[in-house]
């Protein structure tokens, strides 16, 4: 074997260890990067279903029901000077509008958050979209655009599964409903 044989022999040797290392690198970090995700998303789902957002969204609901007929208050709604303190819709505004910046920016599965939030989403911004409309009337129109992204990603969700995303093929439970009768009588 002459010497340039062994040299040539070395060097494809060597291009071969650093390929099958890159690509075991690259494994590695796409690995690192869906960890990464699932801990941000369980993170999300830990707030999300904490008792204290959806007495958020309870209270939101009665307070903006109530004052929102009140002149004085969307005046100072779109002032902003409403009170800050202890205030469900602006908790839940910012808090969708944190989570609506982790989905845009592929820091957290948009498809894993929408199968199980695009509903809750969309009731939320029932909830929501006239106080949200009263902040962005005298200020910059880029507030809660996170929570905007996400409200407009879970209609197109809704749109595309409007049964669901149930798996195809798998059967479905029959569920008895033991009240229907009773519940369809007239009195």
């Amino acid at each position: 074997m002459s010497s340039e044989f062994i040299s040539n022999f070395a060097a494809i040797g060597t291009f071969v260890v650093i390929g099958v290392t890159a690509i075991a690198a690259a494994v590695q970090l796409r690995h690192m990067r869906a960890n990464n995700q699932l801990t941000g998303l369980l993170n999300v789902l830990s707030r999300v279903e904490d008792p204290v957002f959806t007495e958020w969204v309870d209270r939101a609901k009665v307070i903006l029901q109530q004052r929102l007929p009140d002149k004085e208050f969307r005046q100072q709604v779109t002032a902003g000077s409403f009170q800050r303190e202890n205030n469900p819709w602006l908790n839940i505004c910012n808090s969708y509008e944190w989570v609506g910046s982790l989905i845009k920016n592929k820091l957290i599965p948009e498809d894993t958050f929408m199968d199980v939030y695009s509903n809750r989403i969309l009731a939320t911004w029932r909830i929501v979209e006239p106080i949200v409309a009263l902040v962005r009337r005298n200020n910059d129109p880029s507030i809660w655009e996170n929570l905007e992204f996400i409200v407009v990603r879970a209609r197109e969700w809704e749109k595309k599964y409007p049964q669901g995303r149930y798996p195809v093929g798998v059967p479905r439970l029959a569920i008895n409903d033991s009240w229907l009768a009773v519940d369809s009588q007239t009195t």
